[in-house]
């Protein structure tokens, strides 16, 4: 069956996932029916960098609220790594089937347009939905209007499983899996998530920085790649830069969240690898399970 066919990449992740996610769901439980209060039912909410700006501004508590700082320094210095490992939300997308990412198999097909309905081709720039809706949500707290809690991915999350627990319908969360389910499994988290511009803005505050000093990194070796796009095709976010990047070394991608699921698509031997500080500890390789044909290539190129 095509799902035992996944690298073992794919399940170490998934399993990462359900386990955050399992925690999440525990700890809504614990804050709506609190069975103790040593359990701290808000740890997730306090490592949220919109719920920090939003909480801090408010109480002038900003030490408590490290774990929100510490999530953007580790970002910087690494990528979106909680996109791809942690967050709730993210997961339950993740997992639902996709029309939009059927259609979307072939590399032209996949290639993001702009507002013109152009194609944005290898190298061009474009600005995502996400910053801007992040700048307005941030121009409105400014003034005293506070969104974040109707569009915050973590708020969004726990108030499903507080509205399930109570016997009421979680709209948003039906909304986004919809969402999901006809456009893409993570069109949220690329194109709309507020959280997600947040990480991505720090990732790229940290991009100059050298692999040694990333916990973790994607790295390319670009005369192993042949730009076949079968990391594209693999990518849950379906992030074309890792295809079609010339470069050698750490790929700082804003909006990578490291889950290395093109790493174990990858058909050509050590283009591509995932290394934390500097120490290779997936690599990818040439085998008959992660090679493509020449006529597969051709067609999703095509």
């Amino acid at each position: 069956m095509k799902f035992l066919r996944k690298p073992a990449i794919h399940w170490v992740r998934r399993a990462v996932q359900m386990a955050f996610l399992s925690v999440f769901i525990l700890l809504a439980w614990a804050a709506l029916y609190p069975p103790s209060r040593s359990i701290p039912e808000n740890i997730f909410l306090r490592i949220d960098p919109l719920a920090a700006i939003a909480a801090a501004r408010g109480s002038g508590i900003w030490l408590y609220l490290l774990p929100a700082w510490i999530l953007l320094a580790l970002t910087a210095v690494s990528g979106r790594f909680f996109c791809g490992w942690i967050c709730p939300l993210g997961t339950i997308l993740e997992i639902l089937p996709s029309l939009g990412r059927r259609r979307s198999k072939k590399i032209a097909a996949m290639r993001p347009r702009n507002i013109f309905g152009d194609t944005i081709k290898p190298g061009q720039r474009r600005l995502r939905l996400k910053y801007l809706f992040l700048a307005i949500l941030l121009v409105l707290f400014l003034v005293g209007v506070n969104l974040f809690w109707i569009f915050d991915p973590l708020v969004i999350a726990n108030r499903a499983v507080a509205f399930v627990l109570i016997g009421s319908v979680p709209f948003m969360l039906i909304s986004l899996m919809i969402l999901a389910i006809l456009v893409g499994p993570r069109f949220w988290c690329q194109e709309m998530c507020p959280f997600g511009a947040c990480l991505s803005l720090a990732n790229m505050a940290g991009s100059k920085l050298p692999t040694a000093a990333s916990p973790l990194a994607l790295v390319k070796h670009e005369a192993a790649c042949n730009h076949c796009g079968a990391c594209s095709r693999a990518c849950p976010f379906e992030i074309m830069e890792v295809a079609d990047s010339r470069k050698t070394g750490r790929l700082a991608l804003a909006d990578c969240a490291l889950c290395g699921e093109c790493v174990s698509a990858c058909p050509q031997a050590g283009a591509l690898n995932l290394q934390a500080m500097g120490a290779s500890f997936l690599r990818s390789k040439k085998n008959d399970q992660a090679a493509i044909s020449l006529g597969e290539v051709r067609a999703c190129q095509n």
